[in-house]
C-alpha cells in the first residue's frame, strides 16, 4: 500500500494504529472527507452522537449491501418505527430471560476459572488465544444455545461473516468465500431453530423460536438476529477482556485498586470501553443533503461515525489517550445506557441492546480472573493490536512471575 499525503483509512498504518490517523484528520476539522475511502469521517464526540441520534437524516441503508448478504435478512439496525420497537422488545425480553438470572453468570465464572486453571500449567501464555477468544465463544454459544460439539465448527463461518461486514477492502474471491461460509452458518442456525422449537431449552434461540413469531419475526430474521448477536457479542467480549487484563497488569496502581475494592471494577470496565472501543466505526448514509458543523454533505453519502476518535476527543476528555480510573467525564452510572458518556455502544435508536449483558459478562469474567493475575506479568512487547472497523488485541503475551 503506497503512502498518501492526506490521511486515509485505506492504509496499513490505520490497521496497525489508527489513532495518529484520527489526530491528523482532526487537525483539518471535525468533519474530514477521506477521498480514497469515499466517506465523510465525523471525529468529534458531540457530532458523532448527533449523527447516531438522527435516524431520519442518517440511515443504516448501507447494511443492505454490507450485512444482509451474509446475514440473510434485515436486522434490528435496519428497522425503524413500530417494527423496530416490537422486534427489539422481544429480543431484549429473550436476553433478560436467558442471561439475566442465576444460571448464566455462574456458568461464565466456571468457564473463566477453568481456562485459567489450564493456563496455570504453563510458564507463558498468549492470552487472546488461550483465554479471551475461548471465553467469548463459550459464553456467546451458551447464550444462543449452540452445543459444545458445534462451537469450533462455526468459528470460521463466524469469522467470514465478521470480515464480510467489517473489512473496508475485499477481493471478489474473498467475498465469494465469505458468502459461502455465511450460507453454511445460516443453514446451521435454521436447523437449530427448528430443533429448539421441537425441544425448547434455556437459551435465546429457544426463546425466539417459541415467541418470536408473535412479534412478527420470521425464521430468516431469527437466523439473521442469531448470527448478528454471535458476532456482536463475541467480538467485543474477546477484545475488551484482553484490554482489561493488559491495563491491569501494566499499571500496578490499577491492580491494587480493583483487587482491594471490587467496587472499582465497573469503573475499570467503563474506562476500558472508552479508551479501547472494540467497534471503531459506525457507518451511516445521508438521507437528503446534510449540514454537519458547516460542512455540506450530499444525499446518499457514506458517513463514518468514528467512535475511536470521538472517545478520545480532547474537547470532551482530559488527557484522552490516558487511562484514568476515576475519570469524571465518564460516569459509570450512565456507562451502559443510551446516555453514556462514551460511545462504545453507539447512541440513539440503535444503541446496542446487549450493553447491560456485556457489562455482566465482562465484570464476572474480570473478577474471576483477578486472583490468577497475581502470578503473571506482561512479557516484553506483550500487546499486538490490529483492525480498524473493529479493533482489538491479536496477541497478549504473559509470563509467570519469578
Amino acid at each position: 500500500m503506497p503512502n498518501f499525503d492526506s490521511p486515509t483509512l485505506l492504509c496499513d498504518e490505520a490497521l496497525r494504529d489508527p489513532y495518529p490517523i484520527y489526530r491528523r484528520m482532526r487537525e483539518k476539522g471535525p468533519v474530514y472527507h477521506d477521498h480514497l475511502a469515499d466517506a465523510w469521517c465525523i471525529l468529534d464526540f458531540d457530532l458523532v452522537r448527533d449523527v447516531l441520534q438522527d435516524s431520519n437524516g442518517f440511515s443504516s441503508h448501507h447494511l443492505a449491501d454490507r450485512a444482509e448478504p451474509v446475514l440473510g435478512a434485515r436486522v434490528l439496525a435496519q428497522m425503524t418505527g413500530a417494527e423496530h420497537d416490537e422486534k427489539k422488545a422481544v429480543t431484549m425480553r429473550g436476553i433478560a430471560a436467558t442471561a439475566m438470572d442465576g444460571y448464566y453468570l455462574p456458568a461464565i465464572e466456571r468457564v473463566v476459572k477453568s481456562l485459567w486453571e489450564e493456563i496455570g500449567t504453563t510458564r507463558r501464555t498468549e492470552l487472546v488465544c488461550d483465554l479471551a477468544s475461548p471465553f467469548a465463544t463459550e459464553v456467546t454459544s451458551a447464550l444462543l444455545g449452540i452445543d459444545a460439539q458445534w462451537r469450533r465448527k462455526i468459528l470460521p463461518w463466524n469469522r467470514s461473516v465478521v470480515e464480510f461486514i467489517t473489512l473496508l477492502q475485499q477481493t471478489p474471491d474473498e467475498r465469494s468465500r465469505r458468502l459461502a461460509d455465511a450460507g453454511y452458518f445460516r443453514a446451521f442456525s435454521l436447523n437449530l431453530i427448528e430443533s429448539r422449537r421441537r425441544s425448547p431449552r434455556h437459551d435465546l434461540v429457544s426463546y425466539l423460536a417459541e415467541r418470536g413469531s408473535s412479534a412478527g419475526l420470521t425464521d430468516d430474521e431469527i437466523v439473521a438476529l442469531a448470527l448478528n448477536i454471535f458476532l456482536a457479542a463475541s467480538e467485543p467480549l474477546d477484545k475488551t477482556l484482553s484490554y482489561l487484563v493488559h491495563e491491569t497488569l501494566r499499571t500496578p496502581t490499577l491492580y491494587e485498586a480493583v483487587t482491594s475494592d471490587s467496587g472499582n471494577i465497573p469503573q475499570m470496565l467503563t474506562e476500558t470501553l472508552r479508551l479501547h472501543p472494540p467497534v471503531q466505526i459506525i457507518p451511516r448514509i445521508t438521507v437528503g443533503s446534510q449540514d454537519i458543523a458547516g460542512t455540506k454533505i450530499p444525499d446518499g453519502s457514506t458517513v463514518y461515525c468514528m467512535i475511536g476518535a470521538a472517545n478520545r476527543d480532547p474537547s470532551k476528555f482530559s488527557d484522552p489517550d490516558k487511562f484514568i480510573l476515576a475519570r469524571r467525564e465518564n460516569s459509570v452510572r450512565k456507562a451502559f445506557s443510551p446516555s453514556a458518556d462514551h460511545l462504545a455502544f453507539g447512541s440513539g435508536l440503535h444503541f446496542c441492546i446487549g450493553a447491560m449483558l456485556a457489562r455482566r459478562q465482562l465484570e464476572t469474567a474480570f473478577q474471576a480472573s483477578l486472583p490468577y493475575l497475581a502470578g503473571w506479568q506482561l512479557s516484553k512487547d506483550a500487546l499486538v493490536e490490529h483492525g480498524l472497523y473493529t479493533r482489538g488485541p491479536t496477541e497478549l503475551v504473559l509470563e509467570k512471575r519469578k
